[in-house]
């Protein structure tokens, strides 16, 4: 038998390819997304909660918390590497997405195995730091892959979805993971969460990037003719993600992520603050608020917010969310009465967060279309990148502020900076006609249909 005839049968065989179904790329974007979102539910709420419980001091609480966080702020060192090295005939993306997961797989069962005890604080932060560089890496390598191939008309519902996904996973993660380590011990919350991660997961080994590649190493495939932004040197693919990082789209961009990354981790810090010190909450009962307002809010993210993205296009919606926010926000303020009653706090906490919500999936599609193509995995990364140095400027900010001005200066603070962020996105360039599909992409979604 020739080779076209064994590739030919096997892709008849195949689900459609990520780049031939507006549909697949939805729910597999949903699917990958609900995957990352279970070990982040490990490391950065249930392992630190658990060692607090179990009396570890708070300095080991809060290296467990850095472990978590620092390969996240080294992804652009994965995305050049992922630019640069793949095996084309298996995708482009496809095969960083599948070994991080394999390695998660496998870090998950061989700690289940060792199962250390809250004491061993060396082996607990190591699994934490591997845990995180590996959920960092297939963060990457899903990125990198919703940027090839998602048209531009529809990343805001791919944002969507994939923050939906995210936010379940994290819940899930978190929830189960605690309860199993509370009633069932170590090994036995670890396997639970290897369970949960293979159902999701098993979607990337399933669904080609593109038509007529391999699904896997041993099957029929080649590498295909639709990827044209190769490049087997470093240097000129870190000057492509340079470059487009600092023309004017980039710069701007840059801008609008930073000033929303510090606007975003005063608004958390001072929620949480106001929560604890105004109302006198306990951390139970915040962190049930927190709980379900991101649910809630990945559910909007995941329904009418990713379809006002598409629709109204993501400059659009980051600058109405910014000038919705500030006197919502600000309306709180002005009397300080209205802090007494717990309900109205509620009431605040989630209409603010509506637009709040919006301007972030607005500032994700934002981020992508500055992306540069023929460096995505890097450039998105670096894009990436200013997040946490934006969170670390609005954790430096909060205490000049309380001095300033209180909690007034502290939230106000937070909604001029949205503010600001959405008037910048007047200087990004306008997209190309959210309200009309790609004429490409219709072109290809009647031939499936």
């Amino acid at each position: 038998m020739s080779a076209g005839a064994v590739i030919s049968r096997d892709t008849r065989l195949a689900l459609p390819a990520f780049a031939d179904s507006s549909r697949l790329r939805l729910l597999l974007g949903t699917l990958l997304y609900l995957a990352q979102g279970f070990p982040q539910g490990i490391f950065f709420y249930a392992m630190p909660t658990w060692l607090a419980a179990n009396g570890e001091s708070t300095e080991v609480v809060a290296m467990a918390a850095a472990a978590a966080s620092l390969p996240w702020s080294l992804k652009f060192i994965a995305g050049l590497m992922m630019d640069r090295y793949t095996w084309l005939a298996m995708g482009r993306r496809r095969p960083w997405l599948i070994g991080s997961q394999i390695c998660i797989i496998a870090s998950l069962l061989a700690v289940s195995v060792i199962s250390p005890r809250p004491e061993q604080t060396a082996l607990v932060i190591g699994f934490v730091f591997i845990l995180s560089l590996l959920t960092a890496v297939q963060d990457v390598a899903l990125d990198a892959l919703v940027v090839d191939l998602t048209p531009e008309n529809e990343m805001g519902r791919m944002n969507g979805f994939m923050f939906g996904g995210k936010v379940f996973g994290i819940a899930a993660g978190m929830a189960g993971t605690g309860y199993l380590l509370e009633y069932h011990g170590f090994a036995s919350a670890m396997m639970g969460m290897l369970v949960l991660f293979l159902i999701p997961a098993t979607a990337a080994l399933i669904i080609r990037e593109r038509a007529g590649e391999k699904l896997l190493p041993w099957t029929g495939g080649q590498r295909s003719p639709e990827i044209t932004f190769v490049n087997d040197k470093l240097l000129p693919i870190l000057w492509a993600a340079l470059r487009n990082l600092l023309r004017p789209q980039g710069l701007v961009t840059v801008l609008v992520i930073l000033i929303y990354s510090v606007h975003q981790r005063l608004n958390e810090m001072t929620d949480a603050l106001f929560a604890i010190r105004q109302l006198g909450w306990n951390q139970a009962e915040l962190g049930s608020l927190m709980g379900v307002s991101n649910v809630v809010m990945g559910l909007l993210c995941l329904t009418l917010g990713g379809w006002m993205v598409d629709r109204f296009g993501a400059r659009r919606i980051a600058l109405w969310s910014g000038v919705i926010a500030l006197p919502v926000m600000g309306v709180y303020l002005i009397d300080d009465a209205l802090w007494a009653d717990d309900r109205l706090y509620v009431a605040w906490f989630f209409i603010k967060n509506v637009p709040l919500f919006l301007f972030y999936l607005a500032n994700l599609v934002i981020m992508m279309r500055a992306t540069a193509k023929e460096a995505a995995a890097l450039s998105f990364a670096l894009f990436a990148a200013i997040v946490p140095l934006g969170f670390m400027v609005g954790a430096a900010l909060l205490p000049l502020l309380e001095d300033m001005g209180g909690w007034q200066a502290m939230f106000g603070a937070s909604a001029a900076l949205v503010f600001v962020a959405g008037l910048l996105t007047l200087l990004l360039k306008p997209e190309t006609d959210p309200q009309q599909p790609d004429a490409g992409a219709v072109e290809l979604e009647g031939r499936l249909a």
